[in-house]
């Protein structure tokens, strides 16, 4: 859902409608004539994440009393900064900060300048145990500094560029697993499963070279990956998490850049679908969103300023 396209008098009005009828009553207050927002919501199983984008705004939320007396979210600042009143505190979150909401309290969010957030509902079946540690922590927030927070904040981000940004349908159950494993260990003394650092670093070695052998084979994905490497979709999740990544945008970002090193081959002139097909995309037009994405520019562009000659 988006402002984009409505008259410019009617924005404002749409976005209060937007909320109120999923979250009840709240007061959004923002300049009208300059108001822009968009909403994006992913599901995938239990994991359900939304994005909120939008200019300066101050949201105001009273306390929620519906049948779910546990309604806790987590919520991660994409890119901005914004000032948070909830749950006794009031503080400052700026980009890849993560702070635990009780939808029970009242809260109050204020962005001086445009800002993306993402809004991950807590799956209750799977924190019912720390439930005395979410209301601890409700309005603090979560440093991504180091240990399991910053994993945390890194791969959700990570993920939410490859899931909606770069349009990748490979979402395995096992990365909403390692979310949920990060949260965890966040919540209960910065424990994790995830290999110790020297192994960590080997595995990721091991499939830095497996990716190099499979780049070109359109059917080599994250799951082979794994099955490769003789562990679970979900420990190499974890794995690619302590580097802010996850393995599917790993191998996407590996072809991607030998796409553009093909079409900088002055030597060989190439066409744009073959240089695709050898970099292991199967889709076109998926190949060229994802390299406008990563480029700034359409492959053809980049080849005809950056290397070999046309042979379309």
């Amino acid at each position: 859902m988006s402002t984009a396209g409505l008259p410019v008098s009617q924005r404002l009005a749409f976005w209060r409608g937007v909320f109120t009828n999923a979250y009840g009553s709240m007061v959004i207050e923002a300049e009208a004539d300059a108001f822009q927002g968009a909403v994006t919501r992913l599901t995938a199983g239990e994991l359900e994440i939304t994005s909120v984008k939008s200019s300066p705004v101050t949201t105001r939320s009273a306390a929620r009393n519906g049948s779910d007396a546990h309604n806790f979210s987590l919520q991660i600042v994409h890119s901005g900064l914004c000032r948070m009143r909830h749950a006794g505190a009031e503080t400052v979150v700026e980009t890849g900060d993560m702070i635990i909401v009780d939808a029970q309290r009242p809260y109050e969010l204020s962005f001086t300048r445009p800002a993306h957030g993402l809004v991950l509902p807590l799956p209750w079946h799977r924190f019912e145990r720390d439930a005395a540690r979410l209301e601890a922590l409700a309005g603090r927030p979560m440093s991504p500094r180091s240990g399991p927070a910053a994993l945390l904040s890194g791969f959700v981000r990570s993920a939410w560029v490859e899931l909606v940004e770069l349009d990748d349908a490979e979402w395995p159950q096992s990365a909403a697993d390692v979310i949920w494993d990060l949260l965890a260990s966040a919540l209960n003394g910065g424990r994790t499963t995830a290999p110790a650092g020297g192994r960590a670093q080997d595995l990721r070695r091991k499939a830095s070279a497996l990716v190099e052998c499979e780049l070109y084979d359109p059917e080599f994905t994250s799951s082979a990956m794994a099955e490769r490497l003789g562990v679970s979709a979900r420990y190499l999740q974890q794995v690619f998490a302590e580097v802010g990544t996850t393995p599917s945008r790993f191998l996407h970002g590996r072809r991607l850049t030998a796409a553009a090193a093909r079409l900088r081959d002055a030597d060989k002139p190439c066409r744009i679908t073959d240089v695709a097909l050898e970099c292991g995309f199967g889709d076109l037009s998926y190949f060229s969103r994802s390299f406008r994405r990563r480029f700034g520019v359409s492959a053809a562009r980049y080849r005809s300023e950056c290397g070999s000659a046309a042979t379309d």
